[in-house]
């Protein structure tokens, strides 16, 4: 229940000012809508402290042997790398915010971050679903069209451009509608904030969602698993390199080997043929 516009509720309701106080008053000590315990609080602060520490810290060891190792700056190397980086963003950017939104149930932020964290979420997640999409097409002409050229550096570094780009302008709608409210801002009530979209319209707010439905999963989804079904099938049939070769040069060699054999039996019995005749 919003409480930031009480006149609407005066008018419509025919309450007055003093009645939404005691209403807000009375719902709170009824239900306890803030208050959290302490313990539980300690225990998801530890628990998303380390999440956060460990998507920051492991990812930034993975994007800093990328950039220092030659020897580790290949195709797939710089795919995942820039999986790191978009983990990193979502580790510093998003979840401290998505903690104390969900625990305190208010903004306590700075209330531009009320723009950033959100936007960072759906960028980092356009991010990483569209680079594992860009992994299962690479790895996807490497298997099937080995004989072609698959992406090479450069090109792989301009697509991965491609992608921030894309990512950035699909995000840009949540961070335009993201939005701080006031609530129970009446009288002596304590004002809360809270982090709250505010779509232009319900036309905008589907659309969006149908958009987001399809880059984040549907098409991802499709092309992966189209790109893994034909890698698994194409393995599948197919012998290991060799194998022919190996299989026709062990039947010459056991081919001869019996030539050979019977050879040795064809002399041995001539041999003896010609003793006994010798004897007689």
């Amino acid at each position: 229940m919003d409480f930031s516009d009480f006149d609407n509720y005066i008018k419509h309701f025919n309450l007055t000012e003093e009645d939404i106080v005691e209403i807000v008053e009375t719902v709170k000590r009824t239900i306890n809508i803030f208050s959290v315990s302490s313990d539980v609080v300690t225990f998801l602060a530890i628990l998303y402290g380390f999440i956060s520490l460990v998507a920051v810290f492991g990812n930034g060891l993975v994007i800093l042997v990328v950039l220092t190792k030659k020897n580790m700056q290949t195709l797939t190397n710089i795919f995942i790398a820039n999986l790191a980086f978009a983990d990193v963003a979502l580790g510093i950017f998003v979840i401290p915010f998505q903690f104390q939104a969900v625990v305190l149930q208010r903004w306590v932020f700075a209330d531009f971050m009320c723009n950033v964290a959100p936007f960072v979420k759906i960028l980092s997640v356009n991010v990483s679903v569209l680079t594992l999409t860009l992994i299962a097409i690479d790895r996807y002409m490497a298997v099937i069209h080995p004989l072609h050229a698959g992406f090479r550096k450069r090109v792989a570094v301009v697509v991965l451009l491609v992608i921030w780009l894309i990512s950035t302008l699909s995000a840009l709608p949540v961070a335009l509608y993201f939005t701080i409210q006031n609530m129970f801002r009446i009288k002596d009530i304590e004002e809360r904030k809270r982090c709250v979209v505010k779509w232009p319209s319900e036309n905008v707010r589907t659309f969006y969602c149908s958009y987001l439905i399809l880059l984040q999963y549907l098409v991802p989804l499709s092309v992966i698993t189209f790109s893994y079904v034909r890698i698994t099938c194409r393995m599948w049939s197919s012998t290991l390199p060799g194998n022919e070769a190996n299989i026709r040069r062990e039947t010459a060699r056991n081919s001869n080997r019996k030539k050979v054999g019977n050879q040795f039996l064809v002399n041995v019995r001539d041999k003896k043929i010609e003793q006994n005749t010798n004897i007689f």
